[in-house]
């Protein structure tokens, strides 16, 4: 999010009581959003709230942030270095064209509801997810896990948090038209930025005292010289809007706190810049530490 439309936390101290699991403090939920491989800069947040023992007692994650969330439940260790395994299986995975996708595409009166209809060949993909995931559960987890997708008939959030964790993590990257929708119970499943890009209401009705909320807006384009670039750019401009002001509803309507951590990331990262990894823990990095202070006195209760 650029730093003119930033959300920030307010001037306020509020006193929380003491969370529900016995802990002394406040009841403190990560929440990571989606951005696809920009998500990455989470993990860079993560070795600033790690070194100043900052506690997470619940994680929401959605589209490319669950692979954060998904390790910071698990009680992960080594940001970086499982960052890098995590861009070993990425490497590729969009590269192969699903030609039978294509082709229903085109000819749409061969396409039938429920299809699998994605452009990008996902088994490589769905190899790398499940090389981690093995047959894990969500209940497995050391710290609890939500994960957020969109269901492709109605539009609704759908909240996994039981189950594989491989279905979970494979619906709520399901990229509209890249990926195919993934199913899970009986519902068709898509991204979850589709239906709430920072889930900070999910958060909420877990009954979190304090939530980190690590957001990435889409930065707009610099050059406009085709028709698909000006979509793209409307389509980025509409969804920032939509996404400031989702998070300033929850902020204003959360009974405590919500804490903003936005990397700044003047260019844009498409889903093969992997070459960008460095930079994007660095603006992770550099993004907590603004607020790492503020935590730190909101979780003592100053």
């Amino acid at each position: 999010m650029s730093e003119a439309g930033s959300p920030n936390h307010g001037s306020h101290r509020s006193a929380f009581p003491p969370p529900a699991n016995g802990a002394g403090r406040p009841r403190v939920a990560l929440v990571v959003g989606s951005g696809a491989l920009k998500c990455l800069a989470a993990f860079g947040v993560m070795r600033v709230l790690r070194r100043e023992a900052i506690p997470i007692d619940l994680v929401v994650a959605c589209s490319g942030g669950s692979f954060c969330g998904l390790w910071v439940a698990e009680g992960g260790e080594d940001p970086d270095g499982f960052c890098q395994r995590l861009v070993q299986g990425w490497d590729g995975s969009f590269n192969r064209i699903s030609y039978g996708s294509l082709l229903r595409a085109v000819l749409p009166r061969n396409f039938r509801r429920g299809r699998r209809l994605g452009l990008i060949d996902d088994r490589r993909l769905n190899r790398a997810i499940r090389e981690h995931t093995g047959d894990r559960t969500f209940e497995s987890l050391q710290v609890p896990l939500h994960l957020v997708a969109t269901d492709y008939a109605s539009g609704e959030q759908v909240v996994v948090s039981r189950g594989p964790l491989f279905d979970g993590m494979r619906a709520t990257i399901s990229i509209p038209l890249v990926l195919p929708p993934w199913k899970v119970g009986d519902r068709a499943l898509v991204d979850g930025a589709l239906c709430d890009p920072l889930p900070v209401d999910v958060a909420i009705r877990e009954g979190a005292d304090v939530i980190i909320a690590i957001g990435f807006e889409d930065t707009l384009a610099t050059s406009l010289g085709t028709a698909g670039a000006h979509l793209v750019h409307l389509t980025s401009i509409v969804s920032n809007h939509l996404y400031r002001s989702q998070f300033a509803f929850y902020n204003l309507a959360h009974h405590a706190e919500v804490v903003a951590i936005m990397p700044r990331l003047d260019y844009t990262v498409g889903l093969k810049d992997t070459h960008r990894v460095p930079e994007l823990l660095e603006q992770g990095a550099l993004a907590a530490e603004r607020e790492v202070g503020y935590l730190k006195q909101l979780i003592a209760g100053s």
